[in-house]
């Protein structure tokens, strides 16, 4: 790679970096920093042909739109709110546990809806009151529901963006990446946690005179969808060989997007009066999915298609072809900043592992694995402390708060989980 060419490519990356801070769309802002990429090395068509490759990739396509269509049915019916009553009703009248317990619910409720505003806006409406009724205040309350709902539960769905694009990747079985995944972050979600329950402890006011919050009656057949699609791909892994004929079909196990079928016409059945509004609240998310989640992956394809052409991956690949220290501290913090400049989780995460792992899993697949799942807890937590994120925009208009206040009251207790995994992951 020539000095000019290096030159002129680090200053297209700065150039994208400053438009993504300014606002414009990350999806122009990946594209056109692709494509002048490109023509640098004098090939711009390869960015073209990325994109046209990328639109026809069922192994990404398939499940992450059929995990969409799921969550649209299950926003529609009422199921995740019901799983949200479901899981505060045991700690509704406990005050000291709400914080904790509502970053819980949060978490476990991304886990079935893998979009954040989509989580907050199951959460918010029914747990903002109860811990403001408690004696909370609105920004513990606020901040409580930006750190259940966006730091990590959707990293243990199956249809997970991040976690289909690690799979890919780094040509492992999905269920590696979902083990992989899993302590790493549980890790850093509870250091958060802990974090934060210290700092909110010095914020509780006087309980309320009047706790005018309920739950509610609950629907324990609603409530027990929304999880259902995780715990039928757990239980359905090869290794256990439950359903023997299932598996001589599918020998890999069972593929994302029938399961997130097979839980959408339960809820059919569950909802028969409303069939034809839930049949096309399935294929809006099925457009969604691919409008605001697949256009990522597509323009962060062409972008990586441009880095290739002038030889800019492959000197980050040198860097971490180990996949030792330096290399997991780099990819955690470099995806944890691009998600604070752009407020996207899903964009630095799958464009990181599009760029590197493919490379470094042919002689080290767990190496490679392990890069992509710091690189999503990274981008994870700096959306989750982004001023520029979705779910804290809803959130602050939800409990109104301003942005950078609960800004504020997330930063440190998710620098000091990311740290924790960052440690974890490199003693590993």
């Amino acid at each position: 790679m020539s000095l000019p060419h290096l030159a002129f490519s680090i200053a297209i990356l700065l150039v994208a970096v400053y438009l993504v801070i300014r606002r414009i769309d990350v999806r122009i802002v990946l594209f056109g920093a692709g494509l002048a990429l490109a023509s640098i090395a004098g090939s711009p068509w390869l960015v073209f042909d990325a994109f046209l490759r990328m639109m026809g990739e069922e192994k990404i396509i398939g499940p992450i739109c059929s995990a969409m269509g799921f969550a649209f049915v299950l926003k529609y019916t009422g199921c995740d709110r019901e799983l949200v009553k479901l899981l505060l009703r045991p700690i509704q009248h406990i005050r000291w546990l709400l914080v904790p317990g509502g970053c819980i619910v949060g978490f476990i409720t991304n886990s079935a809806i893998t979009s954040q505003t989509a989580a907050a806006a199951a959460v918010g409406p029914i747990l903002l009151p109860v811990m403001m009724a408690a004696g909370w205040p609105a920004m513990v309350a606020a901040a409580t529901v930006v750190i259940g709902c966006s730091a990590g539960g959707n990293l243990f769905n199956p249809g997970e963006p991040d976690i289909v694009t690690i799979h890919t990747a780094a040509n492992v079985p999905l269920q590696t990446v979902l083990d992989a995944v899993l302590i790493p972050e549980l890790l850093g979600f509870s250091i958060a946690v802990a974090v934060y329950i210290v700092f909110s402890h010095r914020l509780r006011g006087a309980k309320a005179s009047v706790t005018q919050a309920e739950i509610g009656k609950i629907n324990i057949m609603k409530a027990v969808l929304p999880p259902l699609p995780a715990l039928m791909l757990l239980v359905l892994q090869p290794q256990f060989n439950l359903i023997p004929p299932m598996f001589e079909l599918y020998p890999k196990g069972l593929p994302v997007s029938h399961v997130m079928i097979f839980c959408t016409m339960l809820v059919l059945l569950v909802e028969r009066k409303n069939i034809s509004k839930i049949g096309n609240e399935f294929f809006e998310g099925l457009g969604y999915g691919f409008a605001k989640v697949i256009s990522l992956i597509l323009t962060a394809t062409c972008l990586i298609s441009g880095m290739e052409a002038v030889g800019l991956v492959q000197a980050f690949v040198t860097l971490t072809a180990d996949a030792g220290f330096t290399a997991k501290f780099v990819s955690a913090i470099a995806t944890c900043g691009l998600g604070v400049l752009s407020g996207s989780g899903t964009a630095p995460s799958v464009a990181f592992s599009q760029a590197i792992l493919p490379h470094i899993a042919s002689n080290n697949p767990s190496g490679a694995v392990d890069l992509g799942v710091l690189g999503a807890i990274g981008a994870t937590f700096g959306r989750t402390m982004s001023p520029a994120a979705a779910v804290i925009a809803f959130t602050s208009v939800l409990s109104d708060v301003p942005v950078f206040t609960i800004v504020r009251q997330t930063a440190i207790p998710l620098l000091a989980g990311l740290a924790a995994a960052i440690i974890f992951m490199a003693l590993k």
